[in-house]
């Protein structure tokens, strides 16, 4: 019955990507972040106004406090470092104007010419933060409720990306979300911390153990997903474990228990 359940949504996803590229084929290009035609002539992937728009990081600032700076990006400042599960958090983008419309259109519209688009924003951005690699990505997983729901796990897709770009070994199967969750959005950082406790835990270890491992995912907003897949691949063996992420909010995570409503980040 599970191969059967696997099958099916294997079936699902290669429908949604099919007819998602059959329309980039069949239609006129499209800029990924509104949609809006594109001369197929044009530089670029996005139109003027959408790469104008497109808030990319321009400092290498501690993601704990987000004010220190630090001698590597996505490191953490000597007074946060130790407090967090990850050892990094990378972000291709700030969550907001075109890359917050990037993410809600390959995730919510099955839109993969802006999931391509920030597969390779965020491989760029891990080879400029990394230049040592790493030695394997694996994506933060989906229940099988959710991924059959939606068709795709667009935390794979992205890691698909990364690794082909970077030629970086990636494990879809690493990690296990072990129960279904709750919608995250709007919840405060404690109901998520208490919510996503225990949800996430290496399938096999030993392929794990002594290993630099990344974690992708598309949005980090509190860094509780983040936590849970660190957390659970460093218990597995990893000797580094970072996360990320095609865009971040930029709030920094040591004052975020003082905002509730943020996005969901997994």
């Amino acid at each position: 019955m599970s191969r059967l359940r696997s099958l099916g949504r294997g079936l699902v996803s290669g429908a949604t990507r099919f007819a998602a590229d059959a329309r980039d084929l069949i239609f006129p290009p499209h800029c990924p972040g509104c949609g809006a035609a594109r001369d197929p002539r044009s530089a670029g992937e996005l139109c003027d106004p959408c790469r104008r728009d497109l808030p990319l990081p321009e400092a290498w600032l501690c993601p704990g406090c987000g004010i220190a700076g630090t001698g590597g990006a996505g490191a953490f400042c000597p007074g946060c470092r130790g407090r967090c599960a990850p050892d990094a958090v990378i972000h291709a983008a700030a969550y907001a104007g075109t890359a917050r419309e990037l993410v809600r259109r390959f995730k919510y519209r099955a839109d993969f010419t802006a999931g391509r688009l920030l597969g390779r924003l965020l491989a760029e951005r891990v080879a400029a933060a990394l230049p040592g690699g790493v030695d394997l990505l694996v994506p933060v997983p989906l229940h099988r409720r959710r991924l059959g729901a939606r068709g795709f796990n667009q935390a794979a897709l992205i890691a698909r990306d990364v690794g082909r770009r970077l030629v970086t070994r990636v494990d879809l199967a690493a990690l296990a979300r072990g129960r279904d969750t709750r919608t995250l959005a709007g919840l405060h950082p404690e109901e998520r911390a208490s919510e996503l406790a225990g949800a996430f835990a290496a399938r096999r270890p030993e392929r794990i153990a002594g290993l630099r491992v990344l974690v992708c995912d598309d949005v980090l907003t509190t860094g509780t997903t983040a936590e849970g897949c660190c957390r659970a691949l460093k218990d597995a063996g990893a000797v580094w474990a970072g996360i990320a992420v095609a865009a971040r909010v930029l709030l920094p995570l040591a004052h975020r228990e003082r905002h509730a409503a943020l996005p969901e980040d997994a």
